[in-house]
């Protein structure tokens, strides 16, 4: 039955029209606040709110699809998700998901939105089914967030679970810590050549999501 549960939240991501282009009244969940788009102006400036008067405002990339940076909103006080003015967006619609990306000046995706069409309830009540889900069966086939890495993955356990993912496709790893610990997985078998190893956007998202959140709290 859970399995279900997450297949329809991936569904609802990934139903929506294909275009890369934010429009009006589309939401986009986080984890924790549903973010509805409530004006464009001038076709180029994109403001969103939440239930909580939190305010996301993107500004278009000219010559870039799918592209945005964030800029500062008209009331809010700081940057929102520990994220810093002037940070890349990416509206992705790939493989089935359709979210934002918001990246690190390094590239990296440090927080990601889901695009759905769901009340805030709903999204809220999603979000919990996605947490009766352990991270080590949900790392490499459920879009991962800042809340759910939050809640379920030990700091001990982030490296772990990033280097899970390329595991789970005979990843040939370098450093022993990671080769015996792997090597007593049945499942696991090296490939001769990582280079043909091909991860999905989930996975390759996920890696990202793991990494940063492993800097944070470093820091």
């Amino acid at each position: 039955m859970k399995r279900l549960f997450f297949a329809l939240m991936t569904l609802c991501v990934g139903m929506t029209a294909q275009a890369q282009t934010i429009h009006l009244d589309q939401k986009f969940w986080d984890g924790y606040e549903l973010y509805t788009v409530k004006e464009i102006r001038m076709g180029k400036y994109f403001y969103m709110t939440t239930s909580q008067d939190n305010e996301l405002t993107l500004e278009k990339v000219d010559g870039k699809q799918g592209e945005y940076t964030i800029i500062p909103s008209r009331q809010a006080e700081e940057c929102p998700f520990d994220a810093q003015y002037g940070w890349r967006v990416q509206h992705i619609t790939q493989e089935g998901q359709n979210f934002l990306a918001i990246r690190k000046p390094n590239g990296d995706v440090m927080w990601v939105m889901n695009q759905t069409t769901e009340n805030e309830e709903k999204c809220e009540y999603l979000q919990q089914m996605m947490k009766q889900e352990e991270p080590w069966n949900a790392v490499n086939s459920i879009l991962l967030n800042h809340n759910y890495l939050v809640d379920m993955v030990a700091t001990k356990d982030l490296r772990l679970l990033r280097n899970k993912i390329l595991a789970y496709h005979g990843y040939r790893f370098q450093s022993k810590d990671l080769q015996e610990y792997f090597s007593k997985i049945a499942w696991y078998k090296p490939v001769d050549d990582n280079s043909t190893i091909k991860l999905d956007i989930i996975e390759q998202t996920n890696i990202q999501l793991i990494k940063s959140e492993e800097v944070a709290r470093k820091d």
